[in-house]
């Protein structure tokens, strides 16, 4: 039998690497306070929590368990929820089909489809990046090769998702900039229209090129050429709701290298339009384009066009490195088509994240304050605690299968994404700090990961609402940067 003494020493070591443990998160936790009350942030709302990413036992909690406006961290929840239902092998599919005299275009709610940055890096062949023009090619080729030269009909089957293409939490005044472009089961160049205008003397200015080049689009211009000393460029477009009549406003002094973006309306039309007039131009008729019937039957074929196809790990990464919001609205709504067998929608989308959630986390108390508007975090009904984030976030830190290509899309300190001009003057102690930032008026938020060299990690969620000011904003994302640089300090010590 063990003697009693050599029984109580490795208890009392045990008892003593817990009270040291137990002081040590109190120090930390000490710290986050001090500067969370030193940040100059009277009237504002914060909520902090800090996991150890190995034992996911909580080391900071400062109102942790309010449920807050997350603003763009909204997408990590959307995307590791896509991640988790549809899989890290899954693979969007754009197909075009022909059965006889008819074209069939089924959209699977891919949100990359013919996204201009990622054709700019697209190699095909021996030649590395494409225009929207090269990407249409990739269809109009191989249909003038079909030799099939005239085509009664194209029509665009949309129907992976419903067509309420903007939330009606979104900002009505805000629908023509691009970062509130509209969702549709087959989206295409973001959503989004590219203009550029140049000066023309003494007359309006007048648009020297758009993409993608559509004829079906009605811009009206009330912009000015101005180019006296203190002119500037400050075009912008006004886009009339529910439509694409357009009209640009403010001045153009030089001509414009960098488009004046707007959000295009009715995407899965206006696609449909755009490749009846390429294969009219390149000796092809087609006599009309239209959209699926809702219940309509029969709309299969073969292939005729090579599928254009994104792996998962592409969407999760502009989602979360660049925080595309209709991204992570197409990534929702195409997990409410994936469980429901129906068309995704906004509603069957957040029924089914509030599922994943529970799903992974297993606790129901991380879930109960979560409220799931939509994807992207654009809305303000969005509610969700800093404690559900870092468990949440966790969850795929112990995910053998899913860590690596969740992790992998955050965004890092001067990189490319969202972070690239954070942490600039921070002493982060040779920690790796991997996030998504998230803002929307009054809401700033920082959630994701520090890990150090030796691989400890712990991840992390700053929370801060109702900041009246930008310089409250400034002050929540100096205070964020505070804290993650205290995390990182204490797990270097």
């Amino acid at each position: 039998m063990m003697p009693r003494l050599l029984r109580t020493v490795p208890a009392l070591a045990l008892l003593l690497t817990m009270m040291l443990s137990a002081t040590a998160m109190a120090d930390l936790t000490a710290r986050i306070d001090r500067a969370v009350r030193g940040a100059s942030l009277e009237g504002a709302s914060v909520g902090i929590s800090v996991r150890d990413s190995a034992t996911n036992a909580e080391i900071v909690s400062l109102n942790s368990k309010a449920a807050m406006v997350p603003a763009s961290n909204m997408k990590l929840l959307t995307t590791g929820a896509a991640l988790h239902i549809l899989g890290g092998d899954f693979i969007f599919q754009t197909k075009l089909l022909s059965d006889g005299q008819r074209l069939i275009v089924r959209g699977d709610g891919d949100p990359a489809f013919g996204d201009p940055d990622l054709l700019s890096i697209t190699q095909i062949d021996d030649r590395i990046g494409l225009d929207v023009e090269d990407f249409l090619q990739l269809w109009i080729k191989p249909v003038q090769r079909s030799g099939i030269d005239s085509f009664k009909e194209i029509v665009v089957d949309d129907r992976i998702f419903d067509r309420e293409f903007v939330h009606d939490t979104w900002p009505i005044d805000q629908l023509n900039r691009r970062y509130c472009a509209e969702v549709a089961g087959l989206n295409f160049h973001l959503n989004v229209l590219h203009v550029y205008p140049r000066p023309v003397e003494g007359r309006r200015p007048s648009i020297a090129s758009f993409e993608p080049r559509y004829t079906g689009l009605d811009i009206s211009n009330q912009a000015t050429s101005n180019r006296k000393s203190d002119d500037n460029n400050t075009a912008w477009i006004a886009r009339r709701l529910n439509t694409n009549r357009m009209t640009l406003y403010g001045n153009v002094k030089f001509e414009y290298r960098v488009p004046v973006p707007v959000t295009l309306h009715n995407v899965p039309e206006m696609f449909g339009s755009i490749l009846r007039d390429r294969l009219r131009e390149n000796g092809v008729a087609v006599d009309r384009v239209r959209l699926a019937g809702e219940h309509e039957q029969g709309l299969d074929g073969e292939l005729i066009a090579p599928i254009i196809s994104t792996p998962i790990s592409t969407i999760i990464e502009r989602c979360n490195r660049d925080s595309q919001n209709m991204y992570a609205e197409s990534l929702l709504k195409r997990c409410g088509a994936k469980m429901t067998g129906q068309s995704g929608t906004w509603t069957n989308g957040s029924a089914v994240l509030r599922h994943a959630i529970l799903d992974r986390l297993g606790t129901p108390s991380l879930v109960a304050g979560v409220v799931v508007a939509d994807g992207s975090g654009l809305s303000r009904d969005n509610r969700v605690a800093p404690h559900t984030l870092t468990a949440w976030l966790n969850s795929f830190h112990n995910d053998s299968q899913l860590s690596d290509i969740f992790i992998a899309s955050l965004a890092e300190p001067g990189g490319p994404g969202t972070l690239r001009n954070r942490f600039r003057n921070t002493n982060l102690y040779s920690a790796k700090v991997q996030a998504k930032s998230g803002y929307i008026r009054e809401v700033s938020c920082l959630s994701g990961f520090v890990t150090m060299p030796d691989g400890r990690r712990r991840a992390f969620s700053i929370m801060v609402n109702d900041l009246s000011n930008a310089t409250r904003v400034r002050r929540a994302r100096q205070l964020q940067e505070e804290v993650v640089a205290l995390i990182a300090r204490d797990m270097a010590t």
